[in-house]
């Protein structure tokens, strides 16, 4: 093989602008950016359909730029690769295809360089085989050089461009549109001759495009779905710890609940109980202005007042219930809608023995006891 075919090294040239009307295909701008004329892309996948049986070879022409410090290939044309061979079974670059290719070069794509080729395997998808390897480190030293696999059947094309010393696919590329007279005089001498002219095949372009759309968003929704049912678990673990919180809470408020029944429940037995003095007093002060005599009998009127007075509270003396002592336990449990108060007029019949139960169960706030409390009880 002639070596200055294929071992030729590749120069880079400063790029003042990047293409402007392109449309991407995947995500282009991982890594180096390639681009690929639209007179380019519609020859090469047309040459691929060609033959939907056997692999077929064509080689990119183009330049390799470099701008704001990135590499970029740019792709101008492409070759049919004339000449193969099979070897065990696998189609082969000759010398005879690189000095076909460089014979089309100087007629068609003058100052352009051979900057990767193109490989169709029909039906077997985007495949990186160990042949494609070693047949693209023999041919394609240097390291700037690319593949292009092409599946016809499959509607799958994808391009693999050295890092490191290895073919890495890449996740896409840009398509852009440009006059090209050098590979649309190309194109009208070179004209493919397909199997199939159908409607399926003219939109191939196209189904290729959506194609590769259609997996990198499938691709996209399966990473989101991941991410959104860990962000759920995440979720109702929190939320049922936080019920579980709630409730251990609730256990521990369930005493202070009981002990706030019961003082509202003696509260409101205070309140009645203030009406109902408030009442008297008020019904006592309307009985007394109804009563009053004129002035002359006014000294005789206050006499009998006084002496009523005395009769009634002699009367009440008499009529209070003497305090049993038999009858007061040594200890009492608090039931609810028990006070010091309500207890003292149970047990005592008077609410003098507050003070004197207090002291005794060393209670500092006579409206503070709870419900199930055992309470000593003085001996009057």
């Amino acid at each position: 093989m002639n070596e200055n075919y294929n071992n030729a090294k590749i120069y880079l040239e400063e790029l003042e602008s990047l293409p402007k009307n392109v449309r991407q295909i995947g995500d282009a701008r991982e890594g180096g950016r390639i681009y690929m004329e639209d007179y380019v892309n519609s020859y090469i996948h047309q040459f691929a359909m060609d033959k939907k049986t056997s692999e077929q070879i064509a080689l990119l022409v183009g330049k390799y730029y470099t701008y704001n410090d990135e590499v970029v290939v740019i792709i101008e044309g492409a070759i049919k690769g004339e000449h193969t061979e099979k070897v065990n079974g696998d189609l082969c670059i000759t010398e005879r295809t690189w000095y076909y290719a460089y014979e089309k070069i100087r007629k068609y794509f003058e100052d352009y360089n051979i900057v990767g080729w193109m490989y169709t395997q029909p039906g077997y998808g985007i495949l990186l085989t160990s042949f494609l390897k070693e047949h693209h480190k023999k041919n394609f030293i240097d390291d700037k050089q690319i593949l292009y696999i092409v599946d016809p059947l499959e509607k799958e094309d994808s391009f693999f461009t050295n890092i490191e010393g290895e073919l890495k696919e890449k996740k896409g590329y840009y398509i852009y549109y440009d006059k090209n007279p050098s590979m649309h005089n190309y194109m009208l001498e070179h004209k493919t001759e397909r199997e199939d002219k159908n409607e399926e095949d003219i939109d191939l372009n196209n189904d290729i495009i959506r194609t590769f759309r259609r997996k990198e968003q499938q691709r996209k929704d399966d990473v989101y779905q991941k991410k959104f049912i860990n962000m759920l678990s995440i979720l109702c673990g929190g939320l049922v710890l936080v019920c579980l919180i709630m409730g251990i809470g609730l256990l521990h408020n369930i005493e202070k609940l009981n002990e706030l029944q019961s003082s509202m429940s003696t509260m409101t037995k205070k309140y009645n109980n203030i009406k109902k003095e408030a009442d008297n007093i008020n019904n006592l002060k309307i009985n007394s202005n109804d009563q009053l005599a004129p002035t002359k009998n006014i000294e005789d009127n206050l006499n009998n007042s006084d002496q009523k007075n005395n009769n009634t509270s002699s009367n009440n003396i008499s009529t209070t219930k003497p305090i049993v002592t038999g009858k007061v336990p040594e200890k009492y449990e608090v039931q609810v809608g028990d006070s010091l108060n309500t207890i003292s007029e149970k047990f005592y019949n008077t609410l003098d023995m507050v003070p004197v139960i207090q002291e005794l169960n060393g209670i500092s706030n006579k409206h503070k006891i709870y419900i199930g409390q055992k309470i000593l009880l003085p001996r009057p």
